[in-house]
């Protein structure tokens, strides 16, 4: 990824204790940003596939997307956690999240696709789910791609139902303790 001036996460905030051995959240900080775009890029190839571009132009304009993508979430999340996913040390995603509302965001979460399916992003909800619940928050929000049908499911499957009116790209869910 080229060099860009990014804005800085914010200052992380303790953490409830996190109930998943081997898995850890560190803050993320710069020395994470290459790790997500990769994941970003990773995520996101399946779209370009018939893009009639070079492999690097796909890639450049994967990383200007990680760039915006990655500007909104800490502008519009400045109170926000945004986390590393680490398994026995190794870096394996990114979970970004705000509890500074009554109502929690779940703001995003990406894994590796080693670690796709493996339990852990189920792990990680449950165990921000489980989090706002001890906090006396309202809830969870989040919103899911139309194009992601496995993150839906996922949601559904941990008590997430449809909240407001999809838009063209997304729907909105929420879960309620």
């Amino acid at each position: 990824m080229e060099r860009v001036a990014l804005p800085p996460f914010p200052r992380p905030r303790p953490l409830p204790p996190l109930d998943l051995p081997g898995i850890a959240l560190p803050q993320a900080d710069a020395s994470h940003l290459p790790l997500f775009a990769g994941l970003h890029a990773a995520s996101r190839a399946a779209d370009l596939l018939l893009a009639p571009w070079s492999q690097v132009e796909k890639r450049a304009f994967l990383d200007q997307q990680f760039v915006l993508q990655h500007r909104h979430y800490v502008v519009a999340h400045s109170k926000g956690d945004f986390r590393a996913v680490t398994q026995a040390g190794t870096p394996i995603g990114r979970f970004y999240f705000n509890r500074h509302e009554p109502l929690w965001v779940l703001i995003d979460i990406l894994l590796a696709v080693p670690a796709q399916g493996s339990g852990i992003g189920s792990a990680l909800v449950g165990w921000l789910q489980r989090a706002a619940a001890d906090a006396g928050a309202e809830g969870v929000r989040l919103s899911v791609m139309h194009n992601n049908p496995r993150a839906r499911a996922l949601y559904l499957r941990l008590g997430f139902a449809d909240h407001g009116e999809p838009t063209a790209i997304n729907q909105g869910m929420i879960w309620r303790p």
